[in-house]
């Protein structure tokens, strides 16, 4: 979808827009100031902390601020621009929050999670740089980092989508312009698991199936997120119904102490958050965002997406309500429509039209409550689905023959869950926790010629997934930590239980060099309507997948980080995975897998095996005096195992990715009030598989039939893409612009799509992907 939606608008670009935003004035007379102010609180429990410091460093004069009571700091008249904030609490070990950025217009809220520390000292001295991507969880050791979201809005051509930024991490990758698609460690990115305020949601993105198509665009605007966790392996035992990864997504709180606004205007849409109190002096707040796709007005004035009108909008919201000093309430809602109607093609004699709608929804209530020893208990409701409608209409207008293909997907869960957490000692941490989810699903797929119309797939279905987790963290010195815990899951509809044990290890040699290692046993259900598939036999059917087992993904992780230098550091990570239970083709005439990634509409067996392996490298300098950089390579294979017991490569076995992205900032104006920003992002990826077809069974019948024994073994060629960014923010007294562009694909690489068989020409062909397209931004926040 987002091919037809941006395909063309590198031809078409609006230039009176860039000249309207660039002629606001680039300076300002005065020095501006800003507000900084938020929360602290142990690490482990989450308990706010009363009387902990906060200084900011090189102010001059010396600027700073104390918690109250339940944990609260405000700091005032922090010049706009970058700061860095230490945080000391007695007892505890000291915390600095580097080049934070500051506006004019907004507010800016920091919630900050201290570590007890082991010694009790008078004054706890910091001995070594603060890891700004340590992740939010603290039960992670190895393959999981947190993201932020100026890091969102910095990486070039992610369109401010953080599941686009993430494709610039060790072990990720996307050979697909136009897809939301998360591959990890060459997993097929259905393995992976996505939540929102800490229940589990489906893919969040626009134009998705869920299961299947990931979708195009993100629903989650970057005006709703807060820090939030990405995992690519060995995840604590916390997280269940994953076999790759781990998209752990947080919500920020909007402002409880004043109003604030901001709108944007761009090429992918028009997006207006607003935020602010319930009633002054109560420390609840709302925060609302809106979007809607401009495609379709931009297309009023120039014809930017021919042939289609896609549209898209979402609406996201949180709540917040605190019940005491003690009790906290938050419900959220996301919620997205995506349409796409193409104009009808003729061709000679024929016709044809094809329609695309879905929605996707999801919602949530989390009340959280400490006990007076700081003991956390949070229960979670949440709703969540996912609706696709697809026909395709074709007619040929010299016989009137008429056909139809239509295929209606409907996915829904409810779910409840509780997780209690007890801070033992400063060394130990218990962590425990339920989650009981409730599926539908119905999917409807039809076929019709002229009068007479089938049914191809008419199946209903539900289940029940249970899921269970105890974890701990012991601290057995400053340096030498360990995670250890068990997750366990029974699913109704084949009436498997599984116990998963997870364990992880942290050694810190000394401030510069820390080994880490990961195991765990992960496993995942696949969507309803593979389970309940319908079989034609007799005169009737049969659903031959309800007994097939969970599958299972058994991790191996080591790693080594150096601080090589003060902010930044290199990290190496090795890896195994050995996957079993896999869902392959009964039949061993036939090779395919859901571990491909794709809805396989026949019969299956869990006797496949899997098996994922390779080494990753990362250098990295947080952002620090105005530059950042991020490099990253990985080098992997994954194969499996079919019922022919013949190894294939997986669909996703692109070998390698190379990654680079890198960025500068500049203060411009007469009192240093502005910034310019410049980014640039490298990929380079092996290039994607395709399966030959079977030649001569085509010259016999003039029928395509892929050649089973040779699934997967064309590579096709290499994907490489160059991405740019400028930016320029201006901050004013009670407003704050930000103008960009972004260009994704600046050398206008012809990237191959997919590799198909024309049976007209008798040659395989391929499709190319996106040419080189700038995305225009324009934000700005009062």
């Amino acid at each position: 979808m987002l091919k037809l939606i941006l395909a063309n608008i590198c031809k078409k670009s609006n230039y009176a827009f860039l000249i309207v935003v660039f002629s606001i004035s680039i300076s300002s007379a005065q020095t501006l100031t800003q507000t900084v102010k938020g929360r602290v609180f142990d690490a482990e429990t989450e308990a706010p902390l009363l009387g902990a410091d906060i200084v900011v460093l090189n102010s001059n004069p010396q600027k700073g601020a104390i918690t109250d009571e339940q944990g609260f700091f405000r700091i005032e008249g922090i010049p706009v621009g970058r700061a860095s904030f230490q945080f000391a609490f007695l007892g505890y070990e000291d915390f600095v929050a580097y080049e934070i950025l500051i506006g004019s217009a907004k507010e800016v809220e920091l919630n900050i999670y201290l570590t007890e520390a082991l010694n009790q000292l008078d004054e706890v001295v910091l001995t070594a740089p603060t890891d700004n991507s340590a992740p939010n969880n603290k039960l992670a050791t190895v393959s999981a980092r947190s993201f932020s979201v100026e890091e969102t809005k910095r990486f070039p051509a992610s369109v401010s989508d953080p599941g686009r930024m993430a494709l610039s991490f060790a072990g990720v990758t996307n050979s697909d312009d136009s897809s939301n698609e998360i591959i990890i460690r060459g997993n097929a990115p259905n393995q992976l698991l996505w939540r929102i305020e800490g229940i589990e949601v489906p893919e969040p993105n626009h134009f998705s199936e869920e299961g299947y198509s990931p979708g195009n665009v993100s629903l989650v605007s970057t005006s709703m997120l807060g820090k939030s966790d990405f995992f690519t392996g060995a995840f604590p035992a916390t997280y269940g119904n994953a076999l790759s990864g781990v998209f752990d997504i947080n919500l920020r709180n909007g402002n409880s102490e004043k109003g604030e606004y901001a709108f944007q205007f761009g090429v992918l849409g028009a997006d207006l958050t607003a935020e602010g109190p319930f009633s002054k002096g109560y420390r609840g707040s709302y925060l609302v965002n809106y979007r809607y796709s401009t495609i379709a007005l931009l297309n009023q004035i120039t014809d930017v997406t021919p042939g289609s009108t896609p549209t898209f909008q979402d609406i996201s919201m949180k709540l917040n309500f605190p019940l005491g000093s003690r009790t906290n309430l938050s419900i959220w809602g996301i919620g997205g429509i995506s349409d796409e109607d193409e104009d009808p093609e003729i061709n000679d004699n024929f016709s044809s039209e094809e329609i695309f709608k879905s929605k996707t929804y999801m919602s949530g209530l989390t009340i959280s409550h400490f006990f007076k020893n700081n003991d956390k208990l949070e229960t979670r409701l949440s709703y969540s689905g996912n609706a696709s409608d697809y026909v395709f209409e074709s007619r040929n207008t010299d016989t009137s023959d008429f056909f139809e293909e239509s295929d209606i997907l409907r996915n829904n869960a409810f779910r409840i869950s509780t997780d209690y957490t007890k801070k033992v000692s400063a060394k130990t941490t218990i962590n425990s926790g339920a989650i009981l989810s409730f599926l539908n699903y119905d999917v409807l797929t039809t076929e019709t010629f002229n009068d007479q119309s089938r049914d191809l797939v008419r199946e209903e279905g539900s289940g029940t997934m249970a899921q269970a987790y105890v974890q701990g963290k012991y601290r057995f010195t400053t340096d030498f930590s360990t995670t250890f815990g068990l997750h366990g899951t029974y699913f109704s509809v084949n009436e498997d239980f599984v116990v998963e044990p997870r364990l992880g290890l942290q050694w810190s040699i000394n401030p510069n060099h820390t080994l880490s290692a990961g195991f765990g046993i992960h496993s995942r259900r696949m969507p309803l309507n593979q389970y309940f598939i319908n079989i034609p036999e007799g005169t009737g059917f049969r659903t031959p997948n309800t007994d097939l087992d969970l599958m299972q993904a058994v991790h191996y992780i080591i790693g080594h980080d150096w601080r090589i230098i003060k902010n930044g550091h290199i990290k190496v990570e090795v890896y195994y995975q050995d996957l079993n239970k896999v869902a392959v083709s009964r039949d061993p005439n036939f090779t395919a897998s859901y571990l491909n990634g794709q809805f396989v509409p026949i019969e299956l067996t869990d006797t496949g095996e899997g098996r994922n392996y390779g080494i990753e490298f990362t250098f990295e300098k947080f952002f620090s005096r105005q530059y950042y950089f991020l490099a990253t390579a990985s080098l992997y294979d994954t194969k499996y195992r079919a019922s022919d017991g013949n190894w294939y490569d997986s669909a996703y076995n692109y070998n390698y990715t190379f990654n680079l992205v890198g960025g500068k900032e500049f203060t411009v104006g007469k009192k240093q009030n502005n910034t310019i920003g410049l980014n640039a992002r490298t990929l380079v990826n092996g290039g994607k598989r395709a399966t030959p077809i079977d030649q001569e069974f085509f010259d016999q019948t003039g029928e395509v039939r892929l050649e089973q024994s040779l699934r997967n073994t064309i590579e096709l060629d290499n994907y490489f893409r160059l991405d740019a960014s400028i930016y320029y923010r201006l901050n004013r007294p009670k407003a704050a612009h930000r103008i960009s562009l972004d260009v994704q694909n600046v050398t206008n690489r012809k990237n191959i799509d997919r590799a198909f068989f024309n049976p007209n020409t008798g040659q395989l062909e391929t499709d190319l992907q996106l040419e080189l397209i700038p995305f225009i931004n324009y934000r700005i926040e009062f």
